[in-house]
């Protein structure tokens, strides 16, 4: 076993490991395996390419505790019974592996010694409870390239106005910092996080300016360039922060995130161009 893992192992850039499952189904039977392989205390956090996150605490196969959730209260091991407590874990696993994939793991050391008394609940029970709650199929979202011809172009419906500032909006769940500015002169419009007023990354008009004219130069170069345009920059081995322009007729937004976010960027953007159904 050991010569096979020597065999088999290759080094990570980063401490996240990918979570492989095509479907809600697969993944969460995957996040449910790594709960019944978990022996040592371990903190374990989950998070999605939208970037909704669940960390649990697990010791020898059984949830300890609960220490972050995407949305409402976590789980109160003290006060709730069992049953409950397994109802809640089962839904908190199902949200997760039904989240936008990709899923990462990150597993770490529990901030604390574990109680004599945190006995948890069982995978088994989990598991069960994941029994009564049916997952729902999702939607495949498929991004096409511009046409390499005109006759092969598509005249598509024009998009709402404000993308850009749709963008901007959105990509408050992810972004550190994030610039809405006018395409035409690159006049600020909204600064917010790290790229807000007397902020570290907060740009100068005159930067955002050259900006504007960069991406018009751009625009008059390509000819065939159609709006909007998502723009990605990420640094050399993927570690550090990313920076991802959304750009439309009338303004350009700027999100500066961790470089593992790249996938909540891609997904803001297919749910900002799809088509209304």
């Amino acid at each position: 076993m050991l010569d096979d893992i020597g065999r088999s192992a290759v080094a990570r850039l980063n401490p996240a490991v990918t979570i492989p499952g095509d479907t809600a189904q697969e993944r969460r039977d995957k996040v449910l395996n790594i709960i019944r392989g978990t022996i040592l205390p371990r903190r374990l956090e989950f998070t999605a390419a939208n970037g909704v996150c669940l960390a649990i605490e697990v010791n020898s196969s059984r949830v300890t505790d609960v220490f972050r959730v995407h949305a409402g209260i976590a789980p109160d091991f003290e006060t709730e019974s069992r049953e409950d407590l397994a109802a809640k874990l089962a839904g908190l696993v199902s949200d997760i592996a039904s989240a936008t994939a990709p899923l990462e793991l990150v597993s770490l050391q529990p901030d604390t010694a574990l109680e004599a008394d945190d006995v948890g609940i069982t995978f088994s029970e989990i598991e069960v409870a994941c029994e009564g709650i049916e997952l729902t199929a999702e939607p495949v979202i498929s991004i096409v390239a511009n046409a390499e011809s005109a006759e092969d172009e598509v005249t598509a419906e024009p998009l709402l106005d404000g993308l850009a500032s749709r963008f901007f909006e959105g990509a408050d769940r992810f972004a550190q910092g994030r610039v809405l500015a006018q395409a035409k002169d690159g006049a600020e419009l909204r600064a917010e996080g790290t790229c807000g007023q007397a902020q570290p990354l907060h740009p100068d008009q005159e930067l955002l300016s050259q900006f504007a004219r960069d991406l018009s130069g751009w625009s008059a170069d390509a000819s065939n360039l159609d709006l909007p345009q998502l723009i990605v920059m990420r640094p050399s081995g993927g570690k550090g922060a990313g920076l991802a322009i959304l750009r439309d007729n009338e303004q350009f937004a700027m999100a500066v995130h961790q470089a593992r976010k790249l996938g909540a960027v891609v997904n803001l953007w297919a749910t900002l161009t799809r088509p209304d159904e």
